[in-house]
C-alpha cells in the first residue's frame, strides 16, 4: 500500500507513548547518549547526544550497541 500524503509521519502512524518511557539520556565514559532500557543495568544506544564529532566516529557508541551502566 502506498499512502501519499503531505501530513507529517508521527500524525499518520502515531506512535506508543510507553515506548518513550524506557528511553532516557545518560552519561557514559563522559559522552551524552540517548539509551532504551533493556533491563536493570542494561541498556541499547539510541542516539548520540554529545556536540563533538569524535564521539560520533567512536564505533563503542554506535546507535544498536549494547552497554551497561554502572
Amino acid at each position: 500500500m502506498i499512502l501519499y500524503t503531505s501530513m507529517p509521519h508521527e500524525l499518520v502512524f502515531p506512535t506508543d507513548a510507553a515506548e518513550f518511557s524506557k528511553q532516557k539520556v545518560v552519561t557514559y565514559n563522559g559522552i551524552p547518549l540517548l539509551v532504551e532500557m533493556d533491563g536493570g543495568q542494561d541498556c541499547t544506544v539510541v542516539r548520540v547526544m554529545s556536540s563533538d564529532p569524535t564521539h560520533f566516529m567512536d564505533d563503542k557508541y554506535t546507535p544498536g550497541t549494547k552497554i551497561t551502566l554502572a
